[in-house]
């Protein structure tokens, strides 16, 4: 009877799972394992592939705009996981205290860029960066810094990762920051409590105490920040396009580039797989660390 049972369950598991389970096939296993079979080849869309081995990675070993554009996408994720960490952070530790009045309508106001369009929001910080005219102009021209009003920033190759990174900042930060606080509600007040009675001052609790016990979010947030960040399209192209002088042609854009621009299909796909290979190792490694932070 208990076998009939359990059999019965498990079938009734399936059948709820079915739906996710065919998503996950048919758009993310089944493109995957066709970007590989490609990429082994040198298909052009409009002519038939010829199967070419590794001739695309080795191709793109000795690639310098291959080499520049994963240097930009590096650049790029490494200036906004910084701050997007560090900010979530903050913001958590600042919306966890309960003295805080309003603390719905904060956490609201934080969240609400998470859930908001890329491509809408890219317009609107076009405006925000345009140069003497736009909203940080004005801001800066307010706080007496007009020699900064004129600054070209999605027109300088040295500010324009900088533009990119900061509206990525603004867009994500807002989800890890509510993946921090529900952390945090999450740790134990007797310790805290405890903490405080034997003198410790709230920087040293957060430091000592919540900090270690928050370290398995932590690692989450930044697996999860790399692989979103890394693999971001829509800022760079909204903002950028790729340019100035090929100061932001990340790895998406040049993947973008080759497979509709120059249509060389099997090179992109080659690209492809490197950059999965690329995030998969680095999340693999962090979520190592990630199980050993258990045991610490």
């Amino acid at each position: 009877m208990g076998r009939v049972r359990l059999a019965y369950q498990t079938k009734f598991g399936l059948l709820f799972i079915s739906p996710a389970a065919l998503y996950f096939a048919a758009f993310w296993i089944f493109p995957v394992a066709l970007a590989a079979v490609t990429s082994l080849t040198d298909w052009r869309i409009g002519s038939p592939p010829h199967f070419v081995g590794l001739l695309n990675y080795v191709n793109l070993a000795t690639d310098p705009q291959f080499h520049h554009a994963m240097l930009a996408s590096l650049t790029i994720t490494g200036l906004a996981l910084v701050c997007i960490v560090g900010l979530a952070l903050g913001l958590a530790v600042a919306l966890h205290d309960p003295s805080l009045r309003l603390s719905s309508l904060f956490k609201l106001a934080v969240f609400i860029p998470v859930v908001t369009d890329w491509v809408a929001t890219g317009l609107v910080w076009q405006l925000i960066f345009l140069p003497n005219q736009g909203v940080l102009a004005g801001l800066l021209d307010g706080l007496g810094l007009a020699r900064w009003s004129a600054l070209r920033w999605t027109a300088s190759r040295q500010l324009a990762p900088l533009a990119v990174a900061i509206f990525i900042v603004w867009k994500m930060t807002g989800f890890y920051a509510m993946v921090y606080l529900a952390g945090l509600k999450s740790v134990p007040r007797e310790i805290q409590e405890a903490a405080r009675v034997d003198g410790a001052s709230p920087a040293q609790t957060l430091w000592r105490i919540s900090m270690p016990l928050l370290r398995p979010i932590t690692v989450f947030v930044v697996v999860s920040g790399f692989v979103g960040v890394i693999g971001l399209f829509e800022p760079i192209f909204m903002l950028t396009g790729g340019g100035p002088a090929d100061a932001t042609r990340a790895l998406p854009i040049f993947l973008y580039e080759n497979f509709f621009q120059f249509q060389r299909a099997g090179y992109a796909s080659a690209a492809g797989m490197l950059f999965l290979l690329m995030s998969l190792g680095f999340a693999l490694v962090a979520a190592r660390q990630l199980q050993y932070s258990f045991y610490d």
